[in-house]
């Protein structure tokens, strides 16, 4: 992971020069893993503490997050043991990712006791443990390991903090050179191995830039090295060695040079991942920003593709059910003729013999009174010939009447299921996700999870202003659409969507409306449609009261009349012109 010991070690640096001696005020646990303290030290400051297993990291945030209505165990716990506490000393244990924050506070009594917040950014082992100073005695951990979770360290209330070492060298106490590790090693190793597996705090990444600035291959082994690449890898291992120890930082996210795709980041320079970067003043920003655009991003991809593939299913199955019902309504249509051939079979049993297989007989229906050739079934009576045609129109009758109805309730959930696809699309966070999968659940497209002990607030529509400064309130999931449209939007505001399209509801609130907001509006219906991705889109727009809904319809779900069309061209519009509340 890119979050290595030696950007722990920058942090640490920061952390030190922002937070020390400041005043926990606030303690928030957004998510499971995931704490974040209010802390004022001449000014205010937000400490984001991660110990989730995919993203785990420690930075001061600018960020906003929402927390659950109701506040999490572990963050109950922390408030009343270190909320108001004063940061007496951060530090980091060795070059590794472990952090202690030491809290100076008050026990039940008054007294005034120390507490040790320790963060350990271990990957799936990350954890968050808050333990007494004068005892080591673990008071309680976001995390708690149980001895069938792990038989080498239990973490517990009332057992005793362990720190793990580890056989790595440690470049801040340890002269020990790359070369001389080579030489000692009883297998070969892959060169860029040899660093993050033999030195404490290196990362992949960081190996592999020793490795670039040597001119030696990453995959080179470590037996296959002549003198002369030796002592250039040493050279350049005490050079980056020389940049930790003396706390001279780059902080920079790397980025693609084709597609601009975020690759890492790091405060060592990483030339081989090419010059296409974004320099940041501080370490904290530069992880705040890499993370904010790709670890949410990951997270609501991650939950967003579970809930497209649900939809994708009932989709298929809806689209091949109407499928499959057209056929037949098709086929009903042409029942009328089972019961022709019944009423011949009947008018000429009397010329039917036994084991006919065929009728040829006038059609008294046709005006011209053509012939007619009706197959029968050699081991049935003309008597039970005619009552098979009967019942086959009569089913085809009986069938028709039921297609008319089920035809249109398979249409409607298409479009609804398309209408759900479209919004996935647009989610931004993972709360937006989790109310799409409510929604699902109500609707018993996939199965009720158990009920969470965390609430989140709801999330709220997305809101823009025209370039004349009207309101343009764009529904993100069926949820907030039927709010905005049957209970936020006033009769004779303006209804916004795109034409017989899974999109968003748009509202433009009625305040001495132009062409102009009208057109605003119209181009954010687009962009908001799931026909986003073509250049032009077609978009109804209409006075709010002449919207309505349908009695039992699924959310979302309204139809209106009395509306006129617009053509937007998506590829001049800018929403950046548009601004966003």
């Amino acid at each position: 992971m890119s979050f290595d010991g030696i950007v722990t070690r920058a942090i640490i640096e920061e952390l030190n020069e922002s937070i020390l001696n400041g005043k926990i005020n606030k303690v928030n646990q957004p998510d499971k893993n995931c704490l974040v303290l209010n802390i004022y030290n001449k000014k205010n400051y937000k400490l984001l503490i991660d110990a989730s297993s995919n993203n785990p990291r420690i930075n001061l945030t600018n960020l906003n997050r929402e927390n659950p209505i109701q506040a999490p165990n572990f963050c109950m716990f922390l408030r009343k043991h270190i909320q108001g506490g004063i940061i007496k000393s951060i530090k980091q244990l060795s070059l590794d990712r472990v952090i202690l924050i030491e809290i100076d506070t008050l026990d039940e009594l008054g007294y005034p006791i120390t507490k040790t917040l320790v963060i350990e950014l271990m990957g799936k082992y990350s954890n968050i443990i808050l333990i007494n100073k004068s005892d080591n005695k673990i008071l309680d951990s976001i995390k708690r390991i149980t001895l069938d979770m792990s038989r080498i360290r239990q973490v517990l209330p009332g057992t005793k903090y362990e720190y793990i070492k580890d056989d790595k060298i440690n470049i801040l106490d340890s002269d020990i050179l790359p070369s001389t590790i080579i030489k000692n090693l009883e297998k070969p190793i892959k060169l860029f191995r040899l660093f993050y597996t033999k030195y404490t705090g290196f990362s992949p990444q960081v190996s592999r830039e020793v490795c670039y600035l040597s001119n030696v291959d990453f995959e080179t082994k470590s037996n296959d090295l002549n003198i002369d690449e030796l002592e250039r890898i040493d050279d350049n291992f005490l050079k980056i060695s020389s940049f930790i120890k003396n706390n001279i930082y780059y902080s920079e996210i790397y980025k693609d040079l084709d597609t601009n795709k975020i690759l890492d980041f790091h405060v060592i320079k990483l030339s081989h991942l090419g010059n296409n970067t974004k320099v940041f003043s501080s370490t904290s920003s530069m992880v705040d920003e890499f993370y904010s655009l790709t670890s949410t991003s990951d997270k609501v991809s991650q939950k967003t593709s579970v809930l497209q593939k649900t939809v994708k299913n009932s989709l298929t199955r809806n689209i091949n059910k109407l499928e499959k019902l057209k056929k037949e309504k098709i086929l009903s249509k042409d029942r009328e003729k089972y019961k022709i051939w019944a009423d011949l079979i009947s008018a000429n049993s009397n010329y039917i013999k036994k084991g006919q297989k065929l009728l040829i007989a006038q059609n008294f229906y046709d005006p011209e009174l053509n012939t007619i050739e009706i197959e029968l079934d050699e081991t049935k009576s003309s008597w039970e010939n005619a009552q098979y045609y009967y019942k086959k129109y009569s089913k085809l009758k009986t069938s028709s009447k039921l297609l008319d109805t089920q035809i249109p309730e398979v249409e409607s959930e298409i479009n609804y299921l398309l209408q759900i696809s479209s919004t996935l699309k647009h989610v931004s966070s993972s709360n937006e996700v989790d109310e799409i999968r409510l929604e699902l659940e109500k609707g018993h497209y996939i199965r009720k999870r158990s009920k969470s002990k965390i609430k989140n607030k709801p999330s709220v529509p997305l809101h823009y202003l025209s370039r004349n400064g009207l309101d343009i309130y764009v529904g993100k999931n069926n949820t907030q659409n039927d709010y905005l449209t049957l209970k936020f939007s006033n009769r004779d505001d303006y209804f916004i969507h795109a034409k017989d399209v899974p999109g968003s509801h748009v509202i433009l609130r009625n305040n001495n409306i132009s062409e102009e907001d009208i057109f605003d509006a119209c181009c954010l219906a687009a962009y908001y449609s799931s026909e986003a991705e073509q250049e032009y889109v077609l978009v109804d727009y209409t006075e709010r009261k002449n919207v309505k809904k349908s009695k039992g319809s699924k959310p979302g779900m309204v139809y209106y009349d009395n509306y006129e069309t617009k053509m937007i061209n998506l590829k001049e519009f800018n929403i950046e012109n548009l601004k966003k509340l």
